[in-house]
This record gives C-alpha cells, structure tokens and sequence, in this order.
C-alpha cells in the first residue's frame, strides 16, 4: 500500500536523487525505485556488478548496475518484508502506522525550518580551544593557513599556491594482498605501524591545548556497552596531529625545495590512513579475525572511513568559509573554488553540504564512533570467511546505535534512520574522491613513495 506524501517536503529519494513519489516499502522513494526493488524481490532476481560493486547510481546512472541499485535499496532501509509475495499491487498494511508517523515527524522538522531557520555557527565549539600552530617547517600558502591564538606572532611568510588540492581520500584495494599487509602485521613491511605513536620526533611541535570533541568523555545512563567501549579506543587528536607533522617535516630537513601543496595533503592523507588501521587493528571483533577478513574489510572501507574522519572534523571546524585539515591548518573554500579545478571542488562542496546535515541531526562523538565501527563491518557477510562473527558485530552496532539515538534523542524519532542514510552518502562521496584521485594518478600528478600510489597501483593489478 502506498500512503500519500506532503510534496512540500522536497524530499529527494535515497536511492537515486529523483523527486519521492510516496512512501514504498519502508520509507520515501521514486516510482523508478520503487518498481525496481518490486520487481527484483518478487521476481527472485540475482544481479552482479562488473566493477567493485560502488558504482555511482543517481537518476541518470540508475539503470546500469542493478546490483549496486539493489544493495543501495536495501542500504538506505526498503523493506523486503513489505513487498507481497502474491505479486497484488500495494505492500503489507504493517507498515501503515510507521508511513504515517514519518510523515508527521518530517512535517513537523519542517514546521521547525520554516520558523526558526537554521545557520551554521562560524566561531569554533564552546570550550574547544583552538589548535596550536604548526611549527615553520613547511610552507603555508595563500589560503592555506593555520589559526592561531590571540597574543600570537603571525605564521610563516605564504609561498605560491602551486597545485592545491584539498584533503586526499585514497582509493579502495580490490585484493587480499599489497601494501595494506605491512600495515596490519610489522614483518611484512618497514613502514608497518608498531604502535599508534611509534617514536618520538626530533624537532616535536610545541605542545598546546588539545584539539578535543565538545562532548565531555563519560558513560552515562542511556550509552550502551559497546559505544563506551568504542569511546575508550578513539585516538587522541592533538597526539595524532603531532605525529602527522612530525612525518610531514622530516622529508623536508636538509632540502632548500618545498613540497607541492598537493603532494602535502597526499601524505596526510597518508599518514591518517595509517592511523586508522592502528584504530582498526585495536577495535574490538576486528582484532579477532583472520588477517584475510581483516583485509578484506579495510579495502572495502578505507576511502569512507578517510571521508568520514574528514567530515566530522569540519562538523568540530564549525567554520562555513573554510575546511580544517588534520594538522590544524585552515584552506579557506575560496581558494579551494580558485584553484582546485572543477572535480576537487565539487567535491569539497558535497562534502560541506554533509556537514550541515549531520550538524542538523545534531551528530555528537557517541554517534560519530558507533557509525565509524559500522563503517568498517559494512562489507556484506558474504565476502568473509568468519561471517558469523562479522554480522554479530553489524546487528550489535545498529542495535546500540538505534538504543543510544532513542535514549537520548526521543524528540527526533527517526534519527538512527537518518544517520544510516548519511553514511550512504558517505560511500558516494568516497567513490567519488576515488575518482578524483584516479584522475591525478593517470596524469602523474600523485607524489611518490606513499601509501595512496601504492594503493592506486595496487588496484590496476
């Protein structure tokens, strides 16, 4: 059955981006999709991708990868269930009362829009002080700069923009083997991280107030076992951002030459992702399986958890002219739309256009840490060996996400469905960078001797 939609509302549908039709098999949906998903259930139809099922489906690409739709249907919540097996029009009257409790719930976050409006704060969080500077060792350029505490001398003199680039998101790894084993065990590479924070610097940044979350760490009723758990795993911030200058500066000691702002922001890039696998290799479940699974699960993740680590330090940002980079420096976005070229651009923009989303849905670190974890086990189960262990982490992560959201946010009823569909976005803006960075790697743009080129070939092979 399908119930009526308040065309007002200027939904988009999940799937595609096409204009909603109505509410089909669990939430608000196109007519294209929703034929689609009918008749891929009711027929029994088994689809396969000939790439590595992340095609881009939107409303001008749907139709060429009915896997990748079918998988993105399922993604953002269309019901199996709702569809009838009789082939009779209309879905399962059970889902009536949930349509119109939707409905109602969106009326009213529109209500709430039009009267009160809604602006992104420009200063920094309370109580987060801001980052320290970065030490003189690399050059800044115009646009790209560090802020700096009141009664502080200015930053280093600015250098030529070069080829800027914004924060770089590698690409994703088809195989169970290449440079991401060294990083998961030390003996199979000399780059392999040892510890999160292996060894001192030789010339450390000068220490200064953390670069914190606003929300204070503690458990609290409401906060479910597996989030706390989570929270205590969760690298700190201002120790992150030292180590990744300290590796930033040393290629630099003894070369007059400055490195390219694009070749940078390769190595943060770098040096984050290494970073996140030691998170990875700590998390629980994780650390528990086969070095293979393991693999498997950060190669088809890795690009979205560098996304997602981008976007929600933009949400600490707080900044709507700029976009803040893991060494504490600031690229203000007109720079970005000078000098980054069409693609890079677009997809900064879509990337800030997702940080007012989750700022609107009032994403706080519980939330953030608990989707990271479903991030990494959202590989379907059936490409690992230990499926049972994997989608026991799934089921226990979405169980203690819906139980935090609905503890401590009761007046926004579909908020776990929200986030969920946030992190479908998430995958599209990772696809999308991977693109991005495709395109500087066939025009031998990307630099030398890091993890993203290594990745890049690796996935030609």
């Amino acid at each position: 059955m399908d119930y009526s939609y308040d065309e007002d509302l200027d939904e988009l549908c999940p799937v595609c981006g096409d204009k909603v039709s109505g509410y089909h098999y669990g939430l608000l949906t196109c007519e294209s999709c929703k034929g689609f998903f009918k008749r891929t259930v009711q027929n029994n139809k088994h689809y396969t991708c000939t790439e590595s099922q992340s095609c881009k489906i939107d409303k001008t690409q749907r139709k060429r990868c009915p896997f990748c739709r079918f998988q993105k249907c399922l993604t953002v919540g269309m019901r199996l269930e709702a569809v009838r097996a009789d082939r009779m029009r209309g879905g399962r009257n059970k889902f009536g009362p949930m349509y119109k409790r939707d409905r109602a719930l969106k009326q009213q976050k529109k209500a709430q829009i039009r009267a009160n409006g809604f602006k992104l704060e420009t200063g920094p969080p309370v109580g987060v002080p801001p980052p320290p500077p970065p030490p003189p060792d690399y050059m800044l350029s115009p646009g790209l700069h560090a802020p700096e505490p009141k009664g502080l001398a200015s930053g280093p003199p600015a250098g030529p923009l070069g080829d800027f680039g914004a924060p770089a998101l590698p690409m994703a790894m088809p195989s169970t083997h290449g440079p991401l084993a060294g990083y998961l065990y030390p003996t199979f590479s000399g780059r392999a991280i040892k510890s999160e924070y292996p060894e001192p610097y030789a010339s450390p940044p000068q220490p200064g107030p953390p670069y914190g979350y606003p929300e204070p760490f503690s458990g609290g009723p409401g906060v479910p076992e597996l989030i706390l758990q989570l929270l205590q795993l969760e690298p700190d911030e201002d120790q992150v951002r030292a180590r990744i200058v300290g590796c930033l500066q040393e290629p630099a000691k003894g070369r007059p030459d400055q490195p390219a702002p694009f070749s940078l922001l390769c190595r943060m890039a770098d040096q984050t992702f290494i970073s996140i696998v030691d998170w990875a290799r700590r998390c629980m479940v994780f650390k528990e399986l086969e070095v293979a699974d393991q693999m498997t699960l950060l190669q088809n993740c890795w690009s979205e958890l560098l996304v997602f680590d981008h976007v929600y330090r933009q949400i600490q940002h707080g900044k709507e002219g700029s976009i803040l980079l893991v060494t504490g420096q600031e690229v203000e976005l007109t720079t970005v739309a000078a000098q980054a070229g069409s693609l890079l651009h677009s997809l900064v923009l879509r990337a800030q256009e997702l940080v007012l989303q989750l700022l609107a849905l009032q994403l706080d670190r519980q939330e953030f840490v608990c989707l990271k974890f479903l991030i990494l086990f959202s590989l379907d189960v059936k490409f690992m060996n230990n499926h049972s262990l994997v989608k026991d982490a799934q089921e226990k992560a979405n169980a203690a996400l819906l139980d935090y959201t609905l503890c401590h946010y009761p007046h926004c009823g579909d908020k776990f469905q929200q986030l969920l569909l946030c992190l479908v976005e998430v995958r599209a803006l990772s696809v999308q960078a991977r693109e991005y960075l495709y395109h500087k790697h066939l025009g031998n743009e990307m630099p030398r001797n890091n993890l993203l080129i290594e990745m890049l070939q690796a996935k030609q092979t």
